[in-house]
């Protein structure tokens, strides 16, 4: 019978005489396509029926209201060519002869609770049930059953629509995400089965929404990769695969059950028998084509018989390749693991040859090799500092960027050179702070310590003030050192050179250095000036004593300045010791206080007489030989005879 636009109404078994206002019920039918009814009787004659029904594989459902007359025992109702007869709680559809639609089984009808209470169970079961095939398939049974929204109440049906919605969503994506995780990571113990019991019935066809695994939008790709990975999981934990494969006579049931997917006669094959295409040998494949012309499934048999030397390369295939996994398994949980294996992959040239890409190897190794890796992934993060400054000590990098590359980039784990990135800069710098203060244990002279920029700590961007702290206090010790090297290299100058003075040069220099070093260069300046100040005194002193002026050494006299335009008093002990020539001042007479001062200036000897005053001041009272303009000290004629006339 085709369900499509008419709808039925059903006579259900109830007192004549009276019953509750409302009653609902509901049932699962199988026709062509299973599907189910929900019924909402009133009391009346004849009975007002509310009857919405629909087949599970589809979203919409099919509505009529109408009346009915109901018996002790049940009744009839037609609608044009369909037809549905009740007696007691057995319902059966009719056709459009008034006979037993064949393609429909007799069911039950069920006493239902109210469609809101019903949608309120609903709700509560899916935030209740487990995960297991008990608990997937009440859900699948309980969605079903649930009448539709617009059979609530009318202020109520937003609300709980959306809420069940929610639900919903929220309890498959649980459902399906603890199902890959037992089917990934349970363990396998013992014979295998208690494995095999719990992770292969939550890969029935009903267990998904409704009962249909292929409601599930991942469901083909889910089907394919966790059946696969049942085998796989066996074999690699040293078990046979084939106790995975699912019994020969509900092979043909269960390639019917996974039809219409996105999943090709290949694919298809391997779900419905559990086992994939590596494991299969000459004895299954026949089977497997006997049972398929069984049950008329003659294409599929004959795919098998066509491409029977694929799935013997797949076979071969597995062979080949399953050692490399063993091998990769054996390695130690490490990044040199990683790195060797390139984030344990198999060699390009051979997955080429096997035409295999990395998912379908992780896959044959029973999803070990991705477990293995995210294990060394787990344990190298908490190294990734130490495995930086190991490479940090064996080379200087200036991008943490190219020290990430180099250290992760071939694990294949673009995650681990992202926390490495994350993570290196303050390592980075704390190298930089550690190189200055190792180098500066090997500066013992003057020179290392100016080539090495006075102690002074490099600018390292990422560092912390606390890290910069410590690596100050540790230069410490070198700069005092250095500090005490500059002090004693002056002191010994000091002493090769009692008599001269040094140049401006004798101690070191430079701009912004560590404060220690910068005491240093202070003090050694402060030194030098006092070397050279008691220098240049004691040679003060040998001028004076011989002039001849060293009873008036302390007095002034009088000279002319061309700046000040006449003359200014100066010290007679300076003007003799500031001079660039030797000057002698003669002894006084015992008539006259006079004095005959000589100088050399230009290569001629100038003889000057002077004279104190009355306040012992002395003046130049004449310039052998020379008389100064008029109006002019005659003192302008000691330094400046171009002014002067001859006598």
């Amino acid at each position: 019978m085709q369900l499509r636009i008419t709808l039925l109404t059903a006579a259900l078994l109830t007192s004549g005489a009276s019953f509750a206002a409302t009653q609902y019920y509901g049932g699962m039918y199988q026709c062509k396509s299973p599907g189910y009814l929900n019924l909402a009787v009133s009391e009346g004659k004849p009975a007002n029926i509310d009857l919405r029904y629909y087949l599970v594989e589809e979203d919409s459902y099919y509505h009529l209201k109408g009346e009915a007359e109901w018996g002790k025992n049940g009744g009839e109702f037609r609608d044009g060519s369909i037809g549905l007869r009740v007696k007691d709680n057995k319902a059966t559809w009719l056709g459009w002869d008034g006979k037993v639609n064949e393609d429909c089984t007799p069911f039950t009808l069920n006493a239902r609770k109210p469609p809101l209470e019903e949608a309120q169970a609903l709700l509560e079961l899916l935030k209740t049930a487990g995960t297991d095939a008990t608990g997937v398939r009440s859900v699948a049974e309980a969605e079903t059953a649930v009448p539709p929204a617009d059979m609530l109440p009318e202020l109520d049906r937003t609300a709980t629509k959306q809420a069940i919605d929610q639900a919903r969503s929220d309890y498959w994506a649980r459902a399906f995400a603890d199902r890959r995780q037992k089917v990934t990571t349970m363990p396998i113990t013992g014979d295998g089965k208690d494995y095999l019991s719990t992770v292969q019935p939550l890969l029935n066809a009903d267990m998904g929404p409704r009962g249909l695994f292929r409601r599930y939008d991942n469901a083909a790709a889910a089907q394919k990769y966790e059946n696969a990975l049942i085998a796989y999981r066996l074999a690699i934990t040293g078990l046979d695969p084939m106790l995975a494969r699912r019994s020969t006579k509900d092979l043909c049931d269960r390639l019917n059950m996974f039809s219409g997917w996105y999943a090709n006669t290949s694919e298809r094959l391997q779900i419905a028998t559990g086992i994939p295409f590596a494991f299969w040998t000459r004895d299954i494949a026949q089977e497997t084509i006997d049972q398929l012309r069984n049950c008329k499934q003659g294409d599929a048999a004959d795919w098998i018989v066509d491409n029977f030397p694929t799935i013997t390369q797949a076979a071969d295939t597995y062979q080949a390749i399953i050692p490399k996994i063993k091998e990769m398994l054996a390695l130690p949980d490490d990044h040199d693991t990683l790195v060797k294996t390139g984030g344990l992959t198999l060699d390009k040239t051979l997955r080429e040859q096997y035409k295999l890409e990395n998912d379908d190897i992780d896959l044959m190794s029973g999803g070990a090799l991705g477990q293995k890796r995210e294990a060394i992934k787990n344990k190298i993060s908490g190294d990734i500092p130490a495995i930086i400054d190991k490479a940090l000590a064996e080379q200087e990098y200036r991008s943490q960027y190219k020290l990430c590359e180099e250290l992760f980039e071939q694990t294949g784990m673009r995650d681990l050179v992202q926390q490495c990135t994350e993570i290196a800069p303050a390592h980075m710098a704390q190298a930089a702070l550690n190189k200055a203060i190792a180098n500066a244990d090997s500066i013992n002279s003057i020179a290392a310590a100016r080539q090495a920029d006075w102690l002074q700590l490099p600018r390292v961007n990422n560092a912390s003030d606390e890290a910069i702290a410590k690596a100050e206090a540790a230069l410490e010790p070198a700069r005092e050192r250095i500090a005490k090297l500059i002090l004693s290299d002056i002191d010994a100058k000091i002493a090769a050179s009692p008599d001269s003075a040094l140049s401006s040069d004798a101690c070191p220099d430079a701009y912004r250095v560590p404060d220690t070093i910068q005491r240093a260069f202070d003090s050694c300046v402060a030194r030098v000036r006092a070397h050279n100040s008691a220098v240049a005194e004691a040679k003060c002193q040998t001028a004076i004593a011989a002039s001849g002026a060293k009873d008036i050494a302390e007095n002034r006299i009088r000279l002319y300045s061309w700046r000040k335009g006449g003359e200014v008093e100066v010290s007679i002990g300076k003007l003799i010791c500031d001079s660039d020539m030797p000057i002698t001042i003669g002894k006084s007479g015992w008539l006259s206080s006079s004095r005959e001062l000589k100088a050399g200036v230009d290569g001629e000897e100038i003889i000057a007489t002077i004279k104190p005053d009355k306040d012992d001041v002395w003046t130049i009272t004449a310039v052998k030989g020379w008389t100064p303009p008029q109006d002019t000290p005659v003192s302008i004629c000691l330094w400046n005879r171009e002014v002067c006339s001859r006598k």
